[in-house]
């Protein structure tokens, strides 16, 4: 399965060098990269002020108190790790068509985004999700901030199996429950819900002021209508609803149209939230992906 490639080494090394941006206080490194960072408790001197009743008495500059004789305060610019979740959909949509490994493709752009941050020392998890019995299910890794435990999440993702509906709304409102603080999170899914489900959700990560990416994954045959002509009963995975279908030459023109009009309400939504959006349309090109579309997600060398 393609989810196997992003813990080759070969392949690891191909991605070594790569870096997330992140759009937070810009903080300047050796090399070409400029990568922003949140900040936090630091000990990088930012400026001064004078002395209020209550400050912290440590941070007295006593080289000005003897110049000039009176009080100031050191400030630091504080900078801390940023919290990066890759959130994947493992809904029972995201197994099918079986022979496209649609999960295969999201699971392994989920761990290649996990290395490229980790890579940077920022705390990274990995967590999927689904709604099944009307419960969302959330599973996640720890936090893991050093390359060295980049193998620790090759576990997690070999282990996750598709099921239930998506719920994208309901998914994204349990990962906020837990109240962590403004960091990244990517979102991997097919985004086979209604338009006003997965707006919902975008909308509840840009209101908490997550700096937000969507990667929307798709089927090779999925994307193209490429099925062989026929008669099918067809089964919603997830809704459990069963149709009859002919398909043919007019069928698949009119999912590739499917598929381009779904994809451009995203990508539209997106931009107008500034969301950075990747379509990841088949797992044979897992390769030109990661090579020629990861910049769109603000990822540089």
């Amino acid at each position: 399965m393609l989810e196997a490639r992003a813990f080759e080494p070969a392949f690891l090394k191909h991605i070594d060098g790569l870096a997330l941006g992140i759009k937070r206080a810009e903080t300047r490194r050796a090399g070409r990269r400029t990568l922003g960072r949140v900040r936090g408790p630091g000990l990088e001197l930012e400026n001064f002020r004078e002395y209020t009743e209550g400050d912290d008495l440590r941070y007295l500059d006593w080289s000005a108190l003897a110049r000039l004789d009176d009080l100031f305060i050191r400030t630091y610019r504080p900078e801390r790790e940023v919290e990066v979740t890759i959130l994947i959909d493992a809904s029972a949509s995201m197994d099918l068509p079986r022979g496209d490994d649609k999960f295969g493709l999201a699971r392994a752009l989920g761990a290649a985004l996990a290395y490229v941050a980790m890579s940077d020392n920022d705390a990274v998890r990995l967590a999927a999700f689904s709604v099944r019995g009307g419960a969302v299910r959330l599973q996640a890794t720890p936090f893991r901030r050093r390359l060295e435990s980049y193998s620790a999440l090759r576990p997690f993702v070999n282990g996750l199996r598709c099921g239930g509906e998506t719920g994208l709304d309901a998914a994204v409102g349990e990962l906020l429950f837990e109240r962590r603080p403004q960091g990244m999170v990517i979102l991997i899914s097919d985004f086979l819900v209604s338009a006003l489900d997965y707006e919902a959700a975008l909308d509840q990560l840009a209101a908490t002021r997550h700096e937000v990416k969507v990667v929307h994954v798709m089927g090779g045959r999925e994307s193209r209508g490429a099925y062989p002509p026929g008669l099918y009963r067809v089964r919603d995975c997830e809704s459990g609803e069963v149709r009859e279908v002919v398909l043919g030459a007019e069928a698949a023109e009119a999912c590739r149209r499917r598929v381009e009009q779904l994809g451009a309400r995203l990508r539209d939504f997106c931009a107008s939230r500034a969301i950075a959006y990747l379509p990841a349309f088949g797992a044979d090109n897992f390769d030109e992906i990661v090579d020629r579309e990861f910049p769109k997600l603000g990822i540089v060398r």
